[in-house]
């Protein structure tokens, strides 16, 4: 009897003594003694060292478009005190990116935005704030995907994050008929008959310049016109039409064809007088409703193809 009750009182000082050993235990991580950090909270971890990024699309305009890039006092505790935070536009961290990544974006050049300062205040008792940019839209080349790289270079006495303390802001433009469209209309190939309209179809006006957008199709997911050959779905290869568009009137005022006048296959692509050839905008002139177009498709110099149609405007690309 004895020796079975000692033998129960070790069993149980043992379990106890695990509890307790549980309890105490000292890797359990006390996250009231963090530090605090300065860091740019806001994109996406690339988890290579190199940055991470945040996607920025705008609209080209005369008008510069606000972007705001967030700095965040990261504590368990809001700041007790004013935090001056200072930034730089870091070309080598960009480079250092771009090398990482097997990217080729472009440094957004001098002329393509403006800081009002690179230094930003963290009031007491608050985590972020906004560091204000301008985007000088016009100043760019919409065929480009630019990159704005920002790091902390002081974090006002504060630790810098490790992992964010650089974000490249990647920056593409659209002007302001790029989008998602319904195209219906019809077509008359004078050399083939079997070639017929392929409507109504949902396609996209692509920016390929200022003032100039670019017929794709996402169903051939390629610069291409679709049509019907015998009823079937096909293409006029290395054919697809470029609108140029006068920016105070929207009336588009020449085509071409984006594979080249002519392209490999002989196709090259004009404006047809006869038409409406002009962009209906929204009341504030920033977004289309519709758009009118008589065109001809050239082949090797002969009108071939002649296309009267009508674009709805659907939705942003």
């Amino acid at each position: 009897m004895y020796k079975r009750s000692l033998y129960n009182f070790l069993i149980g000082t043992l379990i106890i003594s695990s509890f307790s050993a549980c309890l105490k235990d000292d890797s359990q991580p006390d996250f009231t003694q963090n530090k605090p950090i300065i860091e740019l909270p806001i994109g996406s971890s690339n988890s290579n060292g190199a940055g991470n990024t945040i996607d920025a699309a705008f609209i080209q305009d005369e008008v510069p478009s606000d972007y705001f890039i967030y700095v965040n006092y990261a504590a368990p505790d809001a700041n007790p005190q004013d935090v001056t935070v200072t930034l730089t536009v870091d070309g080598a961290a960009l480079d250092k990116y771009n090398q990482a990544n097997n990217k080729n974006y472009t440094l957004l050049p001098p002329a393509g935005y403006t800081l009002a300062s690179n230094k930003v205040v963290i009031p007491a008792g608050q985590r972020k704030v906004q560091l204000p940019v301008k985007i000088n839209t016009i100043n760019l080349d919409p065929t480009k995907t630019y990159a704005l790289p920002v790091t902390i270079t002081d974090g006002g006495g504060f630790t810098v994050s490790g992992n964010f303390g650089t974000l490249i802001s990647v920056i593409t433009l659209r002007n302001r008929w790029d989008g998602v469209y319904t195209l219906t209309g019809t077509m008359n190939d004078t050399m083939d008959g079997t070639f017929t309209g392929a409507y109504p179809r949902t396609v996209q006006l692509v920016t390929r310049g200022t003032y100039t957008v670019a017929l794709y199709d996402p169903g051939y997911n390629s610069f291409a016109h679709a049509i019907l050959n015998s009823g079937a779905n096909s293409t006029y290869e290395t054919f697809s039409p470029v609108f140029t568009i006068d920016p105070a009137t929207n009336a588009v005022t020449s085509t071409v064809n984006y594979y080249g006048q002519p392209s490999p296959k002989g196709y090259a692509a004009r404006i047809d007088q006869t038409g409406d050839n002009k962009f209906v905008m929204s009341a504030t002139g920033k977004v289309p409703v519709s758009l009118k177009t008589k065109y001809i498709l050239i082949k090797d110099g002969a009108d071939r193809t002649f296309f009267d149609e009508s674009w709805t405007y659907k939705s942003a690309r």
